[in-house]
């Protein structure tokens, strides 16, 4: 189960007590008196939007992956707390605000905000792909074959019966340089207990060769044949998927993970 980041497990807190406080400032709105009686409302409602607005901040930072791979929201226990904290922080923005306009308003112009921030977010060309925002339901590998630099042709089917990381890469890919010495590492770590990783590009092999006579990777470097639509090959980089003994894609993600999870997900495969 990964860890939060001590700044969502901040937030988190700060969200709880906001919410606790508007609540416990709405029980003390039937005992003041007419006269402050507004104002304590209006602290209680305020303080249930503040609820509201971190609750769907931490929430959308783990729909968006913004807080790495291992934090995507099917993988993050936070991510469940957030959304249930904001279900309760608009339950109480409901009944602490009486009139339509507002009680109704405030919440639309907040999710209007947030679907322009995505919208922005999603244009920027750098984003993670959406599929790779979505757990892999551990659907059979589809069709995918690549010829090694050797000459020799491979399928994903030639290799079930072990555990296998597949990265797509390319030369001039920064976030590529930067994460396959890692998964070099983890083939050398866990060839003798069945991992292949095999590294695929669409480049030339006058291309390839050059880069890795200089950056020598460990494990099965090819250039991609044919690849089903599934994988995304060559509409971003880096993705990598990490397939099961029975060929069954387990994990899937863009850029480079941390070390430690990399290796926890092997594992679990072996």
């Amino acid at each position: 189960m990964p860890i939060p980041p001590l700044s969502i497990v901040v937030a988190l807190a700060i969200a709880l007590t906001a919410l606790a406080g508007a609540e416990t400032t709405w029980q003390f709105a039937a005992r003041a008196t007419f006269r402050h009686r507004p104002a304590v409302r209006v602290g209680a409602a305020s303080a249930a939007l503040l609820a509201a607005a971190i609750s769907a901040v931490v929430a959308c930072l783990h729909l968006a992956g913004r807080l790495g791979i291992e934090q995507l929201w099917f993988r993050a226990p936070a991510f469940y707390v957030a959304a249930a904290m904001l279900v309760f922080a608009f339950a109480a923005w409901f009944r602490f605000v009486g009139g339509p306009l507002l009680r109704f308003g405030i919440p639309a112009a907040g999710l209007a905000v947030v679907a322009l921030a995505a919208i922005a977010i999603r244009a920027d060309g750098r984003s993670t792909p959406l599929p790779m925002l979505l757990p892999s339901l551990r659907r059979a590998a589809p069709e995918l074959t690549w010829t090694t630099l050797s000459g020799r042709q491979g399928s994903i089917y030639d290799l079930k019966g072990k555990v296998v990381l597949v990265n797509f890469w390319a030369t001039w890919c920064g976030p590529c340089r930067h994460e396959l010495p890692m998964l070099s590492a983890m083939q050398a770590r866990y060839a003798d207990r069945g991992l292949v990783v095999v590294y695929l590009s669409l480049e030339d092999r006058d291309v390839v060769e050059p880069f890795l006579r200089t950056r020598p990777l460990i494990g099965t470097t090819a250039r991609l044949d044919h690849a089903a639509d599934y994988y995304q090959a060559g509409k971003f980089f880096p993705i990598t998927y990490l397939l099961s003994r029975d060929g069954s894609v387990e994990k899937r993600w863009s850029g480079r993970p941390t070390e430690q999870w990399l290796a926890d997900s092997i594992e679990e495969q072996l």
